[in-house]
């Protein structure tokens, strides 16, 4: 059984980077560890019809191998996004909205912390602020240990947290983590944990109450702590962890677009 779960490959949807033209507004779409562009495009593809110019970038070591992603670490991936960041910045002129899931949710609010003059607005999705206790105890055990934390690799064993059968076959995320990049990931989470109280950027907040990988106490947590005076919340009843690829992706993509119109600047050279 575990052998042929190691073996499963992944889909063959298309794990490119992105950029879809629009208006003034721009939103930056932030994919999750060990994913792609593709578990965020139907919510870029969503917001660009409404007028948003979206950039999806590829996060560092991320669309390549397990070995590529297991040399990465979380400074590596907020750089990526910090750069994607500024070309976006770069081509509509101003403050911008971040959409990022999972790991992605992480480093939007961590770029919200560290550049808060160039973000109008948040959508969080299915953040792993910490795991479950237990898991993180065991994690943290098997890191003890150089050797391990070098080279071992976790199966997805589960397969990807969703419901949706026909992306769930075309997703071409790695079907393993690499224990170094969960570590670091958890690493993270700390860090934004205590980052919270001093972001005060509106914040849509959505997970799915069927999420195996990351507990519904994760965005609790966030929506309780976060520092903004605006907060919104969404909670999908019938989706995993991957929720903007699963099956109730459409009110995603609506909530995400009517938070976003209202908390983004109509054009933003009114605000250079």
């Amino acid at each position: 059984m575990l052998g042929r779960l190691w073996k499963r490959e992944p889909g063959t949807g298309d794990k490119a980077a992105f950029t879809l033209p629009g208006g003034l507004r721009g939103v930056l779409c932030l994919h999750g560890f060990s994913g792609t562009p593709f578990e965020i495009k139907p919510l870029a593809e969503g917001l660009a019809g409404r007028g948003f110019t979206v950039h999806a970038p590829a996060l560092a070591g991320h669309c390549g191998t397990l070995e590529d992603l297991a040399r990465t670490r979380w400074p590596d991936w907020q750089r990526s996004v910090e750069q994607a960041l500024d070309r976006l910045l770069a081509a509509v002129g101003g403050p911008v909205g971040v959409a990022g899931f999972s790991l992605g949710g992480l480093l939007a609010l961590r770029l919200a912390r560290l550049r808060p003059h160039d973000i109008a607005a948040l959508v969080v999705m299915s953040a792993p602020l910490r795991l479950r206790s237990l898991q993180i105890q065991a994690l943290r055990a098997l890191a003890r240990v150089p050797a391990l934390l070098r080279r071992a690799s976790l199966p997805k064993l589960g397969g990807y947290d969703m419901f949706d059968e026909e992306m769930k076959r075309k997703n071409p995320s790695l079907t393993a983590l690499p224990l170094a990049g969960v570590v670091s990931m958890l690493e993270l989470g700390d860090i934004i944990r205590a980052d919270l109280p001093a972001i005060r950027i509106p914040t849509l907040v959505a997970h799915g109450h069927r999420d195996r990988t990351v507990p519904l106490d994760d965005s609790l947590e966030l929506v309780g702590s976060l520092g903004s005076e605006v907060i919104e919340r969404l909670w999908l009843p019938q989706s995993g962890h991957l929720i903007a690829i699963d099956v109730e992706r459409t009110m995603l993509i609506d909530a995400a677009g009517r938070f976003l119109v209202t908390h983004l600047p109509e054009t933003n050279s009114a605000l250079r």
